[in-house]
């Protein structure tokens, strides 16, 4: 029996922050106001943001990862053998984070990240998506000094499990050291073939053209689905027939302009036939780089976009 391709719609990765969760974060770090109010405000942005998702009929929840600065920091402030490292720009975006730097300490994450980093009783078991760093980034932003590898088995491969456990659906793998050529795709893969069999696994190129990779990434038996940025990468560039599940970026989290869910959903119908796998809409990368109130707006378009294409279906 043939199964029925599936299109779903669900926005990974760190969500803007409000106004005011912005504010309160700045004066806590003056010492103007106690660190309980940040919470209330972040605690505030959670529910909005899980009642914008629930409003576009997403198929997976996220929360948004509102605690986190980057999707390095929790891990390389949490991990023995790692540290928060030197400011470093984040693709061609404006923004800088601080990227994983070895130490001398053995590799291992002591304890999985929890509550508060990943806000669990607020997400349905079995129906939310997590988004962590692809072993191969910080393997590579830590200079050559662990391997995909060692970050896979010692770092990642705890925090896949404890997602098991609590529920998780997917985890999506950000992925932006494969950029620009002399990327090590067996290594990604070797990486990678360490954290499958806890949940389903996603690799996803944000704000980049997946071009030049996507062929050999296809390939990689440990990826269950892959996310190409449809902004930097052209259509014409995807093997065909496409071999596994694809996340198409289809909303642009680099830019306030609006998505029209009618273009989003012609879009997706002329790649959907070629997927051997399922459509899975996102945004091109993190929502963060967006006003709030308009990453709001984007992430109801990309629900109304996957529900007309639903219906075609």
């Amino acid at each position: 029996m043939t199964r029925t391709k599936e299109i779903k719609a669900y926005a990974p990765g760190i969500y803007a922050r409000s106004e005011e969760l912005v504010q309160a974060t700045r004066d806590a770090d003056r010492g103007r106001v106690p660190e309980a109010v940040v919470e209330k405000r972040r605690d505030e942005d959670l529910a909005r943001f899980l009642e914008t998702q629930r409003g576009a009929n997403l198929d997976y929840l996220s929360d948004g990862l509102l605690g986190w600065q980057d999707v390095f920091r929790p891990f390389d402030e949490s991990a023995n053998g790692l540290r928060p490292g030197s400011l470093t720009r984040f693709l061609d975006t404006n923004t800088f984070f601080r990227a994983p730097a070895a130490t001398d300490e053995t590799l291992a994450l002591a304890e999985p990240l929890g509550e508060p980093l990943f806000r669990v009783g607020s997400l349905p078991s079995g129906g939310w998506v997590a988004t962590l760093p692809s072993p191969y980034a910080m393997a590579e932003y830590a200079a050559g000094d662990v391997t995909p590898r060692e970050v896979a088995e010692k770092v990642l491969a705890p925090q896949m499990g404890w997602l098991a456990e609590h529920g998780c659906a997917m985890a999506v793998f950000q992925e932006t050291a494969m950029f620009g050529g002399g990327a090590d795709v067996s290594a990604l893969g070797d990486a990678l073939d360490v954290l499958g069999g806890f949940v389903p696994v996603a690799l996803q190129l944000p704000f980049g053209d997946a071009g030049e990779v996507i062929g050999e990434l296809v390939g990689l038996d440990g990826v269950e689905a892959i996310g190409v940025d449809f902004y930097s990468t052209d259509v014409s560039g995807l093997p065909r027939p496409f071999p596994k599940t694809l996340l198409a970026g289809v909303v642009d989290a680099r830019n306030s302009l609006l998505e029209y869910p009618a273009e989003v959903a012609a879009f997706g119908r002329e790649i959907f036939e070629g997927i051997e796998g399922e459509l899975h809409l996102v945004s091109n990368g993190d929502l963060q780089f967006v006003p709030e109130r308009i990453a709001r707006e984007k992430i109801l378009r990309l629900g109304e976009a996957a529900r007309i294409l639903k219906e075609e279906a």
